[in-house]
């Protein structure tokens, strides 16, 4: 089994049956007519596309997401870490929500006009550039919403991503000493700040903003038994590399914590990695059994994207207190406004707040619980700074926790010395 030492390899094979599983349930036609209206529907936060087009096709969609991805990155030879799985992770999570190939190609492509231009190799800067397809939504309210005629609208889309792409790697170089490493979404709080600029610059040209809140419903059974089968999906291909690989691993560090000097745990422990995250997607499945939430396209969107980070960052015990204080800050808006605590948005927030998990790791439980807090109070509140345009909106929220944080603590840390 040769191909399952390649994560680009692992990571295609789980893609193509994620795109023969949506044919499978929706049907040839149904899955074509699904995708029409995800292509050209307007991606703007909160953009469901099993709302939009329907469970068959958002599987479909997701796959050809993946492959996207795993097609530019293999195209410029880049070499594997944890960070490449985790942006698996969100790729294939927002194509449930605003990814799609067509809003995807532009942004990718320019990351290679900014590899060329700077004389930097692909490898070093096509990464980046996937991740920025969090921004998508830039590239489609050009195309559709500025009321240019159709093939002017598409070329000012192209353009604009091409933009971002070409964009993203001095501005997520330039903020990650705003919050010094602490928040693994450090292109999730790149693309807000450059999300607002977009957003104004579209407000003075006259591109309308509408307000979208477009969630699927009813799906928990097919979602859940989703997570469990890519969760299992993982444990199984880390346990079918234990022998193949070097150092092993204590087992209790699968359920709470790698000991590296990173967050890379790939580099470290290699493809037994997968191991770890597939557990992560079985604590996410039990988290939602816990609160008894409800299951939509962000929901599994933001779930996945934890499983992915269980290579790079994300531990059951660094993310737990992130998450608990998450759910302390839904307990207390419910106490206070009656909105139910397991309502989605909150939801949502508590699972992308693990992004903070460095934080807690470094600083402890306490800590942890207040940058969770902290977190979810911004996620649900700064969107309307991008306009929906950075689908990365608790990357963002994150940055900007981690930024206040961090300070605060460094300051108390050395005045009690």
């Amino acid at each position: 089994m040769k191909f399952l030492k390649s994560p680009y390899c692992v990571h295609g094979l789980l893609f193509a049956v994620f795109i023969a599983a949506g044919f499978a349930y929706g049907g040839f036609s149904g899955v074509l007519n699904g995708l029409g209206e995800i292509f050209a529907v307007s991606d703007i936060l909160v953009t469901d596309y099993i709302y939009i087009g329907g469970f068959g096709a958002a599987l479909v969609n997701v796959g050809l997401a993946g492959l996207v991805a795993v097609g530019a990155l293999a195209l410029a030879k880049h070499r594997p870490s944890g960070l490449t799985i985790g942006t698996f992770g969100l790729v294939i999570g927002f194509a449930f929500f605003g990814k799609n190939p067509l809003n995807m190609i532009p942004i990718i492509a320019g990351g290679f006009l900014y590899g060329i231009f700077t004389k930097t190799t692909f490898d070093k800067c096509v990464l980046r550039a996937v991740l920025a397809t969090c921004l998508a939504p830039v590239v489609t309210q050009a195309a559709y919403v500025t009321g240019l005629p159709l093939i002017a609208g598409l070329a000012a889309g192209i353009v604009c991503g091409l933009l971002v792409g070409f964009l993203i790697n001095p501005f997520a170089t330039h903020v990650e000493s705003a919050h010094k490493g602490f928040n693994l979404y450090n292109v999730g709080f790149a693309a807000g700040i450059l999300g607002m600029g977009f957003f104004v610059i579209y407000q003075v040209a006259g591109v309308g903003f509408a307000t979208y809140s477009r969630w699927s419903s009813g799906y928990n059974l097919h979602l859940s038994i989703l997570l469990a089968a890519v969760s299992g999906y993982f444990i199984l291909i880390g346990f079918l590399c234990r022998k193949n690989t070097g150092e092993k691993i204590p087992p209790q560090n699968y359920f709470f914590k790698f000991h590296t000097a990173g967050y890379d745990f790939y580099k470290q422990y290699g493809e037994k990695v997968y191991i770890h995250m597939g557990i992560m997607g079985l604590a996410c499945l039990a988290f939602m059994a816990a609160v008894r939430g409800e299951y939509s396209g962000p929901v599994i969107g933001a779930i996945l994207s934890v499983v992915g980070f269980g290579a790079f960052g994300k531990t059951l015990a660094s993310a737990a207190p992130i998450v608990a204080g998450a759910m302390l800050a839904a307990f207390a808006s419910s106490f206070l406004t009656e909105i139910p605590f397991n309502e989605r948005n909150f939801l949502v927030a508590a699972i992308f707040s693990t992004c903070l998990s460095p934080l807690a790791n470094k600083f402890g439980i306490g800590w942890g619980l207040v940058a969770g807090f902290l977190h979810a109070s911004f996620a649900v509140n700064v969107a309307g700074f991008h306009g929906g345009l950075n689908l990365y909106n608790n990357g963002f929220a994150g940055g900007l926790a981690a930024m206040i944080l961090v300070p605060i603590i460094l300051f108390l840390q050395k005045d009690a010395e």
